[in-house]
């Protein structure tokens, strides 16, 4: 008999963060997380965990609540678990766009039919390529002196790639990634995100000051809507450039493989979800672009999710910037999900995303 979704249940939590968080656009000591957790009538379930990061992303996580409780939980109770083009459909139809709140509950539906299967969640992405996954560090934007004892840090921990927080201006950028590099020395692959903070002309003048420093790319340099900026610094060719902010649907994707607009994808899940990341990725096979897996600062029970699809990445664009819970208090990671010979998490063992909420 086939299994149903009985149950749709909505949490909020709050984390703190160890030293406030800060890029170009934001500046916060807290992050809020939504939950939600889903109930097949034979009791098996699913759970997924998303954040809507002020600054950032295109929804709240009032707006995603609502979305859920609202809109997608009544479409989605009795619906058959392993139906999962009936459900998708459901769920476009309900309420189309708000990509984060979709997200959130396609990533609880495949915990649940991993779960229902008995299978781990990357057995449903077309399986692991690799049992652990790299991980890249986030050095938040300070003054370059704080931001070099981060990198320091970072470093430590078994860090080889760090993506660095700038802002809006060449001199600063520059006295920022200059600091860094005398931290950590020439063994680390140091790549900047701007967050749409730069003028074009900034960010030309930007990349001509770092290129002394071998910088590894520049993430998002312009704003979202700038894809012609976007192209014009990509064709510039000093330093490649890595679409993010720009990157929600693979209607994206095609407009910034069309315009040649960058040289690579930051994928984020909360932002895209499985079936839209996976258009994405399509796309970007065709048009030869490398891609990564990036991350919206998710605690340890919500990284799990960016570990399987990050394992079954064919060949990741840099490491997975999966290390919110190192930047969080509260619940850490255990060491028995780490690796031994590097800054990496092991792939979970066990069904679904291999573990449950912290709670």
């Amino acid at each position: 008999m086939p299994v149903r979704i009985a149950d749709i249940r909505v949490t909020q939590t709050t984390r703190r963060f160890l030293k406030p968080f800060r890029n170009a656009k934001v500046h916060m000591e807290t992050l809020d997380y939504l939950r939600v957790d889903m109930r097949g009538d034979d009791g098996s379930h699913g759970h997924a965990e998303m954040t809507a990061m002020p600054g950032y992303s295109s929804e709240t996580i009032a707006s995603m609540r609502t979305a859920v409780e609202a809109h997608f939980a009544p479409v989605l109770l009795r619906m058959e678990v392993l139906k999962e083009n009936d459900i998708l459909q459901a769920l476009r139809q309900a309420l189309p766009g708000n990509p984060y709140a979709h997200s959130l509950v396609e990533l609880a539906l495949l915990d649940l039919r991993a779960r229902l299967l008995g299978v781990p969640a990357h057995a449903l992405l077309g399986g692991a390529v690799r049992d652990e996954v790299p991980l890249g560090a986030i050095v938040t934007l300070d003054t370059p002196a704080a931001m070099a004892e981060e990198a320091r840090y970072w470093h430590a921990l078994g860090a080889r790639t760090l993506q660095v927080k700038v802002a809006t201006d060449a001199p600063s950028s520059l006295a920022r990634v200059d600091a860094i590099r005398r931290a950590v020395g020439s063994d680390t692959v140091i790549a900047i995100d701007g967050n749409g903070s730069f003028s074009v002309a900034a960010a030309l003048q930007t990349m001509k000051a770092l290129e002394q420093h071998d910088v590894g790319f520049f993430e998002q340099p312009v704003p979202a809507w700038d894809i012609q900026g976007m192209a014009t610094l990509s064709r510039a060719g000093l330093i490649p450039i890595v679409a993010d902010e720009s990157l929600f649907t693979a209607h994206d994707a095609l407009r910034i493989v069309q315009e040649r607009a960058a040289d690579g994808f930051n994928l984020k899940l909360a932002k895209s979800g499985i079936s839209e990341t996976l258009r994405i990725m399509a796309i970007a096979d065709a048009a030869g672009i490398p891609y990564g897996l990036g991350a919206m600062l998710e605690t340890p029970f919500g990284s799990l999710a960016g570990i399987h699809f990050a394992a079954a990445l064919r060949q990741p664009l840099f490491p997975a910037e999966l290390v919110g819970p190192w930047k969080m208090q509260g619940p850490r990671v255990p060491d028995s999900r780490l690796s031994q010979d590097g800054f990496a998490w092991k792939l979970p063992a066990g069904p679904g995303w291999g573990g449950v909420p912290d709670d």
